[in-house]
């Protein structure tokens, strides 16, 4: 027995690392897809962690602050009407007491900030940071290089990089207050980030294999807004999220080696995800849920009682948090919170009809006039439920306003579609320069793109070939049935409709990357390998694409920091020069795709293009992380510093 007191005398060693390789590669499979999903899940956060500030961006994002820190406690709403000494926008009030929105955005991140409550008094949380990322690189580096066959270079690059920046990190190293709350938030934002990469990358591996997944799951990550807004706790992360998980389910439910019971559990969770968007935002999550019943029903294998009674099932489950919600705080269960009259910090004798009417002043969940429950019942009490059927029963009436006005944002939207070229072409093409001139510190007038200026990427769909498509549909040569992929169909439809839900409210003066149309990016992404030409271009000249994206970034980079230390510039006028940038590139990656139909040479300079059309988004994104939009500090104490001399320079440089 000596020796063997650190393992199970009836488990050799070797078997025993056997069970723990074999448990690792099943979870690696379940929740990423394999080695490669892991590669771009770690790598996602690491990058995510990297332009990570501790702050507020957006003014609004701060009402999720005290939602927060209240939802922790068992409230709902912040107080009665005329007692609060601050007001976001946002706010809204029923029965004398004000509320917030978005509970789906503070719900998902209870757990995260129950965790740091846990892990704050035990350790600085800013070396758990700077200790995290070290692993995240090493990690990192070590699968990409097992990827690409060179594991030990990748392994030592990993060693290297990881080594260097904890050392670094330490050096610079200095605590600093922040509200854990705000921490919380961005980190359930990261890992929703991180997710929408991994869920793209196995969308698309299941679909063409591993190599293009990569492709697809890189270009998400590296080539669009994902990594933008992974650290900005607002929905537009937690949405494209949703949608993508959404979409990934559905296509696992019509895979035809899938067993009858998986596919109805897939296609149950697609609902299911809607559901739980409803929570996030209502209008998206109903947009979500009409792209995936328009197109589900009519094309499914079957749609017995059985079926249709697991769907159900599901979907009812995932809207509990969003009709208990909306109990709890209007009394209906299909009035969310956004629907509600605005607060703007009036007294309830300012409000027409005047008084409270309900509530007992103490702000608890049960207040709003929805239950009699206090906040002692618990979060979600039992007796809840029974509420909820009875209102759901009972209020069948506000069906029809919700849905006229659910009508009214798509119709309308799809009017404007085609009665203000101007505001589309703005809004896909060219930003510019709006009157919604402001002066803060971070919208100065012209720090908007359109969305191929966001993300040149999604200029290369121009390949899609719908002539030859429905040239076959006229000869006969092909069914609509086989012509038109569901899954495909989901993305159409869906885009269709978000598109229409905002187009009559875009567009607004800070927008920065066409915010509201976020989940677009990745279902573009999706959509530009669904094309086989797309495909057969990178997989052949993947060298080419990746060493442009290598050179746009180590070159452009440094002239995109240099040009602000020469020039005097505004940051409205340095993010439209960044646009016109990207213009540029994208329309040469149009023309290069568009001629590769007659000239194979054009090929090459399409996957050139490609790559730099990704190298200009992850300038844009290190750009704005690191100097234009500096709101609190950076997580990495040595990017802090770095980023704080960037920002001196451009302020002291002489011109």
């Amino acid at each position: 027995m000596s020796g063997d007191s650190a393992r199970y005398s009836w488990l050799p060693a070797e078997a025993e690392r056997d069970r723990l390789a074999a448990l690792a590669g099943t979870l690696t499979r379940t929740l990423f897809g394999g080695r490669p999903g892991l590669a771009l899940f770690c790598g996602s956060l690491a990058l995510f962690v990297l332009t990570w500030r501790v702050g507020v961006f957006f003014n609004d994002i701060g009402l999720f602050v005290p939602m927060l820190k209240r939802m922790s406690e068992g409230y709902l709403s912040f107080g009665p009407m005329g007692e609060l000494d601050y007001g976001y926008p946002g706010m809204h009030h029923t029965d004398g007491m004000v509320y917030g929105r978005g509970y789906g955005v503070v719900g998902l991140s209870l757990p995260v900030l129950w965790g740091l409550e846990l892990l704050d008094p035990l350790v600085d949380l800013r070396w758990l940071v700077v200790v995290g990322w070290s692993g995240l690189a090493l990690a990192t580096c070590t699968l990409v290089g097992e990827q690409i066959g060179r594991r030990r270079r990748g392994l030592v690059v990993g060693v290297v990089l990881a080594a260097v920046a904890l050392i670094g990190n330490a050096w610079f190293h200095k605590p600093f207050q922040s509200d854990l709350t705000i921490m919380a938030l961005q980190l359930s934002t990261m890992l929703a980030g991180a997710i929408i990469v991994v869920a793209v990358y196995r969308l698309l591996a299941d679909r063409h294999g591993e190599t293009v997944g990569l492709l697809g799951g890189a270009t998400v990550l590296l080539g669009t807004p994902v990594a933008f807004w992974a650290t900005t706790p607002k929905r537009h992360t937690l949405t494209a999220m949703f949608v993508v998980l959404a979409l990934y389910a559905f296509a696992r439910s019509r895979q035809q080696d899938e067993s009858e019971r998986n596919a109805r559990r897939f296609r149950g969770g697609a609902y299911a995800c809607a559901g739980l968007l409803a929570w996030v935002h209502a209008p998206e999550g109903f947009t979500l849920l009409a792209a995936l019943a328009v197109v589900d029903v009519p094309t499914a294998r079957r749609n017995d009682a059985r079926t249709l009674a697991v769907v159900g099932g599901m979907f009812a489950l995932s809207l509990v948090p969003f009709l208990v919600t909306n109990v709890l705080i209007s009394g209906n269960p299909l009035l969310p919170p956004h629907f509600m009259n605005s607060y703007h910090g009036q007294s309830p004798t300012e409000i027409p009809g005047g008084g409270v009417n309900g509530g007992d002043g103490n702000g608890g969940i049960g207040d709003g006039g929805a239950t009699d429950g206090t906040a002692s019942d618990g979060f979600w009490p039992v007796a809840v439920l029974g509420t909820v059927l009875g209102a759901v029963l009972g209020k069948f009436d506000a069906i029809a306003p919700l849905l006229q006005r659910a009508t009214d944002m798509y119709v309308n939207g799809f009017v404007v579609m085609f009665t203000e070229p101007g505001e589309v072409a703005q809004i896909a093409f060219h930003w510019g320069r709006n009157n919604h001139e402001t002066s803060n510190i971070f919208f100065d007038g012209g720090t908007n793109l359109s969305l191929v200026e966001s993300a040149p990427v999604v200029v290369t769909l121009v390949a899609l070939p719908l002539r030859r498509r429905i040239g076959e549909l006229r000869a006969g040569t092909v069914r609509l049935r086989e012509a038109v992929d569901p899954v495909d169909l989901v993305v159409v439809v869906f885009a269709a409709l978000l598109t229409c839900l905002y187009m009559n409210r875009l567009p607004v003066h800070a927008m920065v990357t066409v915010r509201y149309l976020h989940p677009l990016y990745p279902l573009a992404v999706y959509g530009l390998f669904r094309i086989p030409r797309i495909r057969s271009i990178l997989q052949a000249q993947t060298r080419t694409a990746v060493l442009s994206y290598e050179a746009t970034v180590l070159f452009g980079a440094p002239i995109a920091f240099g040009s602000l230390l020469v020039f005097e510039t505004a940051k409205g006028q340095v993010v439209q020069q960044f646009g016109l940038a990207s213009l540029v590139v994208a329309t040469a990656l149009a023309l290069a795709l568009l001629l590769s139909q007659w000239d194979d040479r054009a090929e090459t300079v399409a996957a050139g293009a490609f790559g730099a059309a990704v190298g200009l988004a992850t300038i844009y994104l290190l750009l704005t992380a690191f100097v234009l939009m500096h709101y609190g500090p950076s997580a990495l104490p040595a990017v802090d510093v770095l980023a704080g001399e960037f920002r001196w320079w451009t302020l002291t440089m002489p011109r």
